[in-house]
């Protein structure tokens, strides 16, 4: 046990190491890419985007954009998440609605993603139209992952509880839900960061009050490119934290 306990502590260690290096590595290539294209325009160097990560966290309004920016995130990740597992058991379960929905899961997999940006600004109000983005994006993941868990389920396992007569509840509770938590866990974390990215590039072009899409577009029209990147890098950090944060929710 002792010895199990410690290879795992060894294991994890090592791919903090491997994850430091290859940060180093990045780091490294970033420098040398900003020296040799020698203009800031282009490809701003590390130390003036952590000087602009410093000055976009110790704005004002920084907390806000970054509040009403996640607010929409979790938003449209809950409908999201409502709508791809009720109809995810609907089709798993029931062969025909999974057919009569597959259209239009593929159809809203398939479109552009700037065209549901434009659509959901004719539609929506600037505030609303990134949530709506958000859910259309991910909605087919969810809902794909919560099919998947239904449909690989053991058929020996189906068969011994046809034997047995178990009623429908229990084998939803005892065989479905477990089958089905297993595969949308994965897609909740993937889904989640992706939605994020995607509400930020809506609102970029809806342009809400205060929100982080607005923030790169500030950035982008003062012509501050290391502005954008601080604001990437901002992205990246939340969309990281709000992955390990689903992920630890789910272990538990």
């Amino acid at each position: 046990m002792k010895a199990s306990i410690l290879k795992n502590k060894a294991k994890k260690e090592k791919e903090l190491l491997y994850t430091i290096l290859s940060v180093m590595i990045l780091l490294l290539l970033w420098k040398v890419a900003s020296v040799i294209v020698d203009k800031e325009i282009l490809i701003p160097s590390p130390e003036s985007t952590f000087m602009e990560i410093i000055r976009i966290i110790q704005s004002p309004n920084f907390i806000v954009s970054v509040m009403n920016t996640l607010k929409r995130a979790l938003i449209g990740f809950a409908i999201a998440l409502a709508a791809g597992v009720s109809l995810g058991m609907v089709g798993g379960f029931y062969k025909p609605s999974y057919y009569l929905l597959r259209p239009l899961v593929l159809i809203i997999r398939a479109a552009p993603t700037m065209a549901i940006i434009l659509l959901a600004l004719i539609w929506l109000q600037s505030e609303k139209a990134p949530i709506l983005v958000g859910f259309v994006v991910i909605f087919p993941v969810l809902y794909e992952n919560v099919v998947q868990g239904i449909r690989n389920v053991d058929v020996k396992l189906v068969e011994m509880m046809d034997i047995y007569d178990i009623k429908k509840l229990d084998r939803l509770k005892d065989l479905y839900i477990p089958s089905i938590r297993s595969y949308l866990n994965s897609g909740m974390a993937a889904a989640m960061g992706l939605n994020l990215k995607i509400i930020i590039a809506a609102e970029v072009l809806s342009q809400p009050r205060m929100s982080m899409g607005t923030s790169f577009q500030i950035e982008r029209v003062n012509l501050n490119t290391a502005g954008v990147f601080a604001w990437a890098l901002i992205t990246i950090m939340l969309a990281g934290i709000l992955e390990q944060g689903l992920k630890i929710i789910n272990k538990n």
